[in-house]
């Protein structure tokens, strides 16, 4: 296989719907899930989960068109260690280990999904832990989390998470250009899926959702998402990289309006 797509995630959600996007418009795609009737099934959140994902997915597609790195679970998630492994390891070592074969491809770029999550922050040390590559620190902060409530825990990890997912694509901006492979950033504010759902029935996360400001609608389908992610990935974006971009219905500005 030449020239394809390679999804993280690809089973439900964001992913699902990127994966149908795609597909209809001709294009090859890889989908990589620990679920589902999927090209490759890993799990992400293991170290050797990761490193089959993308061992298979290169001698699927030894040169690659493009990665969308969307793989992430729930702050409600029964386990917040794994929140880190998936929403961060599973987007960091996996964009790392693709940019050499993605530098082969003429077209080759990527997209990292973050969320309105990483808008309303996550802890400090436990994001710059991440970052530096630090996960023993980034295990022991979170830990203290743990110690105290494990929902709290799942939140901070997933908040984290996705600020050091966004933060990656900025810091990142030369050494991908430099390899002249574009990567961007969608930030998804209220999106219908079932990770929505969850929360949303969850008693202590729910009015916190609920209290998201809006300045459009309060929530859009994945089908809208994976529109705008398909948008990166055409060559309508030649011009865009290192960007992040919240689609979120006009939540983040409402959140911080002083930050452009």
């Amino acid at each position: 296989m030449q020239d394809a797509v390679i999804i993280t995630g690809s089973a439900a959600g964001l992913g699902k719907a990127l994966s149908h996007t795609l597909s209809s418009k001709g294009y090859d795609v890889i989908g990589i899930d620990k679920n589902g009737d999927e090209d490759i099934l890993a799990d992400l959140s293991t170290s050797e989960g990761r490193q089959f994902a993308i061992n298979k997915a290169l001698d699927i597609c030894p040169n690659p068109r493009a990665v969308v790195a969307n793989a992430g679970l729930s702050p409600i998630h029964e386990d917040p260690f794994a929140i880190l492994e998936v929403n961060w390891l599973g987007v960091k070592e996996l964009l790392d280990a693709f940019l050499p074969s993605l530098a082969n491809n003429p077209n080759g770029c990527a997209v990292a999904i973050s969320s309105i999550g990483a808008a309303v922050g996550g802890d400090e040390s436990l994001i710059n832990s991440l970052l530096t590559g630090d996960m023993v620190n980034a295990r022991s902060t979170l830990t203290k989390f743990a110690d105290t409530s494990h929902l709290e825990a799942g939140i901070i990890a997933y908040s984290s998470c996705k600020v050091a997912v966004a933060k990656y694509v900025r810091n990142n901006a030369k050494l991908w250009g430099d390899s002249g492979v574009r990567l961007n950033c969608v930030a998804p504010g209220r999106m219908e899926t079932a990770m929505l759902d969850g929360l949303l029935s969850h008693v202590d996360i729910a009015p916190g959702i609920e209290a998201l400001p809006t300045g459009i609608t309060k929530s859009a389908p994945a089908s809208q998402i994976a529109d705008v992610v398909t948008f990166f990935l055409e060559p309508d974006s030649l011009f865009v990289h290192g960007q992040v971009l919240y689609v979120d219905g006009g939540s983040e500005s409402l959140l911080r309006p002083e930050i452009f």
